[in-house]
């Protein structure tokens, strides 16, 4: 199987800490020429590729080989559809419980509860600490949902993580036709996608089925990627005085294409089995369609938020009791 995976996938990543100036967004003539040389890879570079127990990762000017440190197995039925692929620091054991005590438990989830939806830990290890690496193997014998990979967790990890998820997903998990990647620090309710999934819904007012228009219902039959689209334009930050740049090396423009937050997106499989995975440009170069998902809100600063009656998704600051309290006080009415 082919991916060739750019390092556009830093502007996917990490684009929604990036706080842009509305007026100055267009992108000019040397911007979507700067875009289309920085996908176009040098063919001699091999591909990322799973081998098993290992994958080999080219991204940019990046090769390098990864072994897969442990890889839980999963148990799937005919009613399994998605595979939420979870973005987790490998020291963040206490979020990690939370999440298995809120959205990703049985118990405050339909579609967990019925088996159609799975989902998965993904985390690095820490360079050169046997301790915590342990520690981390204890944890995936006790749980049996984490996916350990010999990458360093830092910064520039993530981009790597991300790619690693995706090929988890299309390699090792042949039986989901749905695969989402989220990050830890987001609140988020997976019943919510119920009516998205199911052509005809029923309407609570009248107890009647209805049709829900096409736009708004995910076909996983298509080649399409679903979550909050970030408008063409974003300004890249590569002032290496910033926690948050990106470098030229990794990327040479000066602005972002078109493409989706990185917190929470979710892929078709025939999206992510494409030769190139990218929710930029890439995507529109192999035919992959971008499309909004509702009741999605990635900004943590908005605080308004909270005060919203419908949510999907929410990618939040919140600490960990505080995320249980939200989590618990919104899944009544949400």
């Amino acid at each position: 199987m082919n991916y060739r995976i750019t390092a556009v996938l830093f502007g996917v990543v990490f684009l929604i800490i990036i706080f842009i100036n509305e007026d100055d967004r267009a992108l000019s003539k040397a911007d979507r020429q700067c875009i289309q040389r920085e996908w176009h890879q040098n063919p001699t570079i091999k591909e990322t590729t799973d081998h098993g127990s290992s994958f080999f990762i080219a991204f940019g000017d990046v090769q390098k080989r990864v072994e897969w440190l442990n890889l839980p197995e999963i148990v799937t039925s005919e009613k399994s559809e998605i595979l939420m692929l979870i973005q987790s620091r490998s020291e963040n054991l206490g979020r990690r419980n939370v999440l298995r005590r809120t959205w990703m438990d049985k118990n405050n989830s339909q579609m967990m509860r019925e088996g159609r939806m799975k989902a998965l830990f993904l985390v690095g290890i820490v360079d050169k600490d046997e301790n915590v690496k342990k520690l981390l193997l204890e944890e995936a014998n006790l749980y049996g949902y984490l996916i350990i990979v010999d990458l360093i967790d830092n910064y520039v990890g993530l981009t790597y993580k991300t790619i690693a998820s995706l090929l988890y997903a299309t390699s090792k998990a042949p039986k989901f036709q749905l695969i989402g990647k989220i990050d830890e620090d987001v609140a988020f309710f997976p019943d919510r996608l119920i009516n998205l999934l199911n052509d005809d819904v029923i309407d609570t007012n009248t107890s009647r089925l209805i049709n829900l228009l096409n736009d708004d219902v995910i076909d996983t039959n298509t080649s399409t990627l679903y979550g909050e689209i970030v408008k063409e334009g974003g300004e890249v930050n590569h002032d290496k005085s910033k926690r948050w740049h990106v470098t030229e090396k990794a990327y040479k423009c000066k602005k972002y294409p078109e493409c989706l937050s990185g917190p929470f997106y979710l892929a078709t499989r025939k999206a992510a089995i494409e030769d190139v995975f990218i929710t930029g440009l890439l995507a529109d170069a192999v035919g992959v369609a971008r499309k909004s998902l509702p009741m999605l809100h990635m900004l943590p600063e908005d605080k308004t938020v909270e005060e919203k009656t419908e949510m999907l998704a929410w990618h939040t600051s919140k600490n960990n009791d505080q995320y249980m309290e939200f989590f618990t006080k919104n899944s009544r009415t949400r």
